[in-house]
């Protein structure tokens, strides 16, 4: 979540309304400058990486309650105690490093070194998740436990639901419902939710539909302020908090390329898998102790960091009568495309992207083509929320601290990473959808088979382009209860592969997935999970073969030695079963685990004891993993 802050405050809102066309100037100057130089770099290393966020949590059988730990900042500092002291032993075996994250009770944690596409390191990815969570848990009481859960079930509830226990404020219109003491204290994270809820001037709140069980009120209304207010709406969850998307946790995984060429490729490929991979990952159907009837964090998320004033808003929702409904807000769904080898009909943005035009007209003048200019005039027509005057008085164009600010404040599921020359770090592409799973091989499984997926992006120039409006729709139906087995989404079934290479075969262990309607003749269709995972049954030649299939294909390349294989299929199975709806997602373990407890009234309420000893199985999971 980017390095720590140092230095002076960040400037108020109207000293940011002030400096921002000069800022944006400075940042459009940096971008040239870092992409001149980038450009032409070549790395052929294929290194990457992956990013879980754990939700550190106190399960106490005195009282049979779970509770959220608010101990980031104890964590870091025995983590940094144990890493100065590690480093004066000269220990080279160090496997992880940590850092904060938004909410108080989480952390952040990736491998101390990128792996390779060496197989010892693929087959290395699992054990060094185990030792990350070992290591954090080495930190924490017997009764502590570092949980890899996309969301804490009963967050916001009335009564305690943390240690220490703190009441919302009163006096504070952002914190009637979370505590400000949930919030990280790391510098970075506090300005940030300053400048976002000072802009808007309003409290950050999100409706979401309550999941309707047998005996639950079929007029439910959830309105904890007793308000008159918008706030009211009838069958739904009502949470209102930056707490309830940004304490939400993720698995996260950035691939570096040979070139600026494929990482743009690998982007836009990225971008449509998005939506796929969310719902395969699904792990959040708890909001606020109640069954909701969504099954992913990705709307709270919207909505937790979406900063627009109240005539913003109204703007939008004119304007969305003939556009997108979605809002593109600082957390959203990538709308930019990035390579110029697109199919000749895909167009490179969607129509509601907004731009600062200057600086789109900058950068064309410094260079770049409209694709690239378009992709970081998008982000540099944001506010820099967090810019300071130590930024203003320290600006270069051979830095990128301008630019960063920039970047730092805008949030898509896809994210493009120029070369970094501090770190040594060529181009790479950040991919954000996945929410994080329970166990260390599941997330390990996910992190491989997206890093071999990623290779044969590249390798075969695989096409998946559908035009960018239909992968926002796709997000929005990755985010229903079980959409994995019940959605469709839009995915593209003819045209995806050079000649030759669309001749793999499905494999007999993927179980091939229904039928598809011959009569489609559309590049591109709305197909069922099963059919984009382990392929369609199907005779035409056209038929896609599954994102499966095409790694097994790319794995044959690879001299594996029998035990490697078989490790490397097992993870190929878990995303196979998880896509055919015979391993459930996290989500639906979540709901068979709630509806067979013996406490539960079939009412769509979690209660404390349901929570406790469910996340107490949770934390089970990976002890016998």
């Amino acid at each position: 979540m980017g390095r720590p802050w140092v230095g002076r405050a960040p400037l108020s809102p109207e000293e940011i309304q002030r400096v921002g066309p000069q800022a944006r100037r400075w940042a459009a100057e940096q971008i040239l400058n870092l992409w001149e130089w980038g450009k032409d770099i070549t790395n052929p290393e294929a290194l990457w990486g992956d990013e879980i966020e754990y939700l550190i949590v106190d399960l106490d059988p005195s009282w049979s309650r779970a509770t959220v730990l608010l101990c980031q900042e104890s964590i870091l500092q025995q983590w940094d105690k144990q890493t100065n002291e590690k480093s004066r032993g000269n220990n080279e075996d160090e496997s992880m490093d940590l850092q904060a994250e938004w909410a108080n009770f989480s952390v952040e944690s990736t491998p101390s070194k990128p792996y390779t596409d060496e197989t010892r390191d693929l087959l290395d990815v699992e054990q060094n998740m185990k030792k990350r969570r070992a290591l954090i848990k080495s930190l924490l009481g017997p009764s502590q436990y570092p949980l890899t859960i996309a969301s804490f079930p009963r967050l916001g509830v009335k009564g305690q639901y943390s240690t220490p226990h703190y009441a919302p404020s009163q006096s504070n219109i952002h914190y009637r419902m979370l505590p400000p003491q949930l919030l990280s204290p790391a510098l970075r994270h506090v300005y940030m939710a300053q400048k976002i809820l000072g802009r808007r001037q309003r409290p950050i709140g999100v409706h979401v539909p309550l999941f309707q069980d047998r005996d639950t009120p079929r007029s439910f209304l959830d309105d904890p302020f007793s308000s008159k207010k918008p706030e009211k709406e009838d069958n739904c969850v009502y949470l209102e908090g930056q707490g309830f998307g940004c304490g939400c946790c993720a698995l996260q995984t950035t691939f570096q390329t040979e070139t600026e060429r494929d990482a743009r490729w690998l982007h836009d490929q990225l971008v449509i898998l998005g939506p796929t991979m969310m719902a395969l990952t699904a792990a959040t159907p708890i909001f606020k102790g109640f069954l909701v009837n969504t099954d992913s964090r990705w709307n709270c998320l919207v909505a937790s960091l979406d900063d627009r004033t109240q005539t913003e808003v109204s703007d939008f929702i004119t304007a969305s009568k003939t556009c997108c409904s979605v809002p593109l807000t600082r957390w959203s769904s990538n709308r930019v495309y990035l390579s110029h080898e697109r199919p000749p009909d895909i167009a490179n943005a969607c129509r509601q992207v907004r731009v600062d035009e200057s600086a789109r007209q900058q950068l064309l003048e410094g260079g770049m083509d409209e694709s690239i200019a378009l992709y970081f005039s998008h982000i540099i027509w944001y506010d820099p929320l967090c810019l300071s005057q130590d930024d203003i008085d320290s600006m270069s164009p051979e830095t990128t601290h301008i630019l960063q600010k920039f970047q730092h404040g805008v949030w898509h599921h896809v994210h493009l990473k120029m070369p970094d020359a501090s770190i040594g770090a060529g181009w790479r592409v950040e991919f954000r959808p996945m929410e994080v799973q329970p166990k260390d091989s599941e997330n390990a499984a996910f992190s491989v088979f997206m890093f071999l997926l990623s290779r044969a992006i590249v390798t075969y120039r695989l096409n998946f382009y559908i035009p960018i409006e239909l992968v926002t729709e796709s997000m929005q139906r990755a985010q229903s209860l079980d959409a994995v087995t019940k959605e469709r989404f839009w995915f593209r079934r003819r045209g995806w592969a050079p000649d030759g290479l669309d001749s793999i075969q499905c494999h007999p262990q993927n179980g091939c997935a229904h039928t598809l309607d011959e009569s489609t003749d559309g590049a591109y269709t709305l197909m069922t999970m099963d059919e984009i995972i382990n392929g369609e049954r199907s005779t035409s030649p056209a038929r896609f073969p599954g994102l499966v299939a095409i790694v097994r294909s790319y794995l044959l390349d690879r001299e594996l030695l029998p035990n490697e294989e078989a490790k490397l299929i097992g993870y190929l199975n878990l995303i196979s079963c998880r896509a055919s709806g015979s391993l459930p997602t996290p989500a639906r373990w979540m709901r068979n685990f709630v509806a067979e407890h013996e406490d539960y009234q079939h009412d769509s309420v979690v209660t404390e004891k349901i929570c406790y000893d469910m996340l107490k199985e949770v934390a089970k999971m990976n002890e016998a993993d």
